[in-house]
């Protein structure tokens, strides 16, 4: 009798929910997943998936995201036309990027800006940390990790001096990624100072029943007086002390400073999770007087999970299409869904020089099998994988016909395109796509190429391990 219950209970609970992932509209090999998951492990399986299985951002976040939509694109029509470069005025496959991005988020084009490539942590850093020191109006920083000591300190210290001088200092910073910042001495002094500091996405156990736990803010941002903006790879982390025993080596960043009006824009884009996170008012300052400090063109491009289409995967997807001659990307984490490894392998295939460069170890076990699943599709048609040995390679970057550069803190993995907050700068400027070239080149001198038959070579249950996580692969 016991038994009988707990069986039709058993049937009726995966049915339930398989027919809650049949009525979401998910790709097939995300759902494929889940299935097999709650199929193979029954209990584990539908846990995991009332927890994650979804995108739920939460019945009041919801609600802020669809109140919002309108309001930050009525302000980004309101963006001063001086500011705005009229279409028509790019090459043909950059214009047809540019006229995607603005179509999916509603940011336009604009001009008058001077890039500033920083190769590393520390001269990223001591940039900021500058550019705090001299901040007249205000300071705006949004980071998924904050972690003290090193040269990390030395920010929390001009943070504190920027605020006794009676500058508006605030911070976002992500719950779960720095979660051991928030119990620290230096978060107490920044509070103590008056810096104002939201914690977005807090995690806890009764949120989890209503919001997905792994939905994660992972831009990184920060904005001087509105005029001046960093973002990249680099969290707020000194690398010679962070995460010191993942047996990756250091992490491996960089970093672009902005001067122009696409910072009061960023600042924007930042403060409106503020209001998505706090319920506030959407009501970004004026931009400030600015005179052209330089002539590059750049798009902010902001995506987030309370978008109902991957914005960001779409963006690369036309990046890759648009490209004649040569893409070269490096990220950590590398597991596409398929339109855009198909997109990768067709730019091969139809002449294009593809390069991969990613880390040899990377930070996930996990992670680091379902990547390599993909390495045999990709090695068949000439695409060139390269791994980094110098430490995790963290910078995320896109280089196409060293024209257009895609670079922020987008990984190429579903996780960014579904799941994270993040913000991407599109930079339609041959100057700073050749810096990023360069720094990419650097990269590739200290990585070893991946060879096909040695790759195919490895031992079977390898291959088969490795694939039976790819499949999994929309998961992690």
């Amino acid at each position: 009798m016991d038994f009988s219950f707990l069986t039709v209970l058993h049937v009726f609970v995966l049915l339930a929910v398989s027919l809650r992932i049949f009525s979401r509209r998910s790709s097939h090999g995300t759902a494929l997943a889940w299935l097999l998951l709650i199929v193979l492990i029954p209990a584990v399986g539908v846990l995991v998936y009332l927890l994650i299985g979804e995108r739920r951002l939460g019945k009041t976040w919801m609600q802020r995201a669809i109140a919002l939509q309108p309001q930050v694109l009525s302000w980004a029509r309101r963006i001063p036309a001086e500011h705005v470069v009229a279409p028509g005025t790019l090459t043909t496959g950059a214009e047809s990027i540019s006229r995607l991005a603005t179509g999916s988020v509603g940011l336009p084009l604009m001009g008058g800006h001077r890039l500033q490539l920083l190769a590393d942590s520390e001269a990223s850093m001591r940039a900021l940390i500058a550019d705090i020191d001299a901040a007249r109006t205000s300071v705006h920083l949004e980071f998924y990790i904050w972690s003290a000591g090193g040269f990390v300190d030395d920010l929390i210290a001009a943070l504190v001096r920027a605020a006794q001088r009676g500058i508006p200092c605030s911070a976002l910073m992500d719950s779960l990624g720095s979660r051991p910042f928030f119990r620290s001495e230096a978060f107490a002094r920044l509070r103590n100072a008056g810096v104002s500091i939201v914690e977005v996405l807090p995690v806890n156990p009764l949120r989890a029943l209503f919001v997905r736990l792994d939905l994660r803010d992972h831009r990184k941002i920060a904005v001087i007086d509105r005029r001046i903006a960093y973002t990249g790879s680099m969290n707020i982390a000194d690398p010679h002390f962070f995460k010191q025993d993942a047996g990756v080596g250091e992490w491996v960043d960089a970093m672009v400073r902005i001067e122009g009006p696409a910072a009061w824009v960023m600042e924007a884009v930042s403060l409106s999770l503020t209001a998505l996170q706090t319920g506030a008012n959407f009501a970004p300052p004026p931009p400030p007087r600015l005179a052209t400090t330089g002539d590059s063109h750049v798009q902010i491009f902001p995506s987030g999970p309370q978008a109902t289409t991957r914005h960001i995967e779409q963006l690369l997807l036309a990046a890759i299409y648009a490209a004649k001659r040569e893409i070269v990307l490096t990220t950590p984490y590398f597991v596409p869904g398929e339109t855009l490894l198909t997109a990768l392998r067709s730019a091969a295939l139809r002449g294009v020089r593809v390069i991969l460069i990613v880390p040899e170890k990377v930070d996930s076990v996990l992670v680091r099998y379902a990547s390599n699943a993909y390495n045999d599709d990709l090695l068949a048609v000439g695409i060139t994988i390269l791994h980094f040995h110098g430490g995790l390679l963290h910078t995320k970057s896109m280089v196409v016909d060293e024209e257009i550069t895609i670079f922020g803190t987008v990984n190429l993995d579903l996780r960014s395109f579904e799941l994270n907050f993040e913000v991407s700068l599109i930079a339609y400027d041959a100057a700073f796509s050749a810096a990023t070239r360069a720094l990419q080149r650097q990269y590739e001198s200290r990585s070893q190429p991946l060879q096909l038959v040695h790759w195919r070579a490895r031992p079977k249950w390898r291959r088969w391990l490795e694939n039976a996580v790819q499949v999994m692969s929309p998961l992690l």
